[in-house]
């Protein structure tokens, strides 16, 4: 956990994986971040020149990255090149509402989905076994 620390963007509070550039006093920043910045979170100086700091890749490469829904219940760690990919598919993620017509905005855990489905939409929802059935009629 201490090796990983050194991996969070002061910004996000998520990783800085590869390729990881740093500003000029080689402070970190995620990429994401990164992008929306006009200079360094921590120094205030500038973020250009792109700096690679590649020994930083190097013990990324060493290290296992905790999912970002652990504080959901994913205990996984992966490798940094293997967490995006999982991460789309954890089922720790948040869902968003399944009803037809995007006006709820909902979002919740996979085991909140069907309580959310019988509370808030019970006029156009049919629950039947693993199939959920929308009801055509005010949507």
């Amino acid at each position: 956990h201490e090796l990983t620390s050194l991996f969070e963007c002061p910004v996000c509070f998520d990783y800085v994986l590869p390729p990881i550039l740093q500003c000029q006093a080689g402070h970190l920043v995620c990429n994401q971040c990164r992008q929306k910045l006009s200079c360094c979170p921590t120094c205030r100086g500038a973020l250009t020149p792109s700096i690679r700091n590649l020994a930083m890749e190097k013990v990324a490469s060493a290290v296992l990255f905790p999912c970002k829904y652990a504080t959901t219940g994913c205990s996984l760690t992966l490798h940094h090149t293997e967490k995006p990919e999982h991460e789309d598919i954890c089922e720790y993620r948040p869902y968003s509402c399944p009803c037809p017509g995007a006006s709820c905005k909902w979002q919740g855990s996979l085991e909140a989905v069907m309580s959310h489905l019988m509370h808030a939409h019970k006029s156009i929802t049919t629950l039947q076994g693993e199939d959920i059935v929308f009801l055509a009629t005010d949507i």
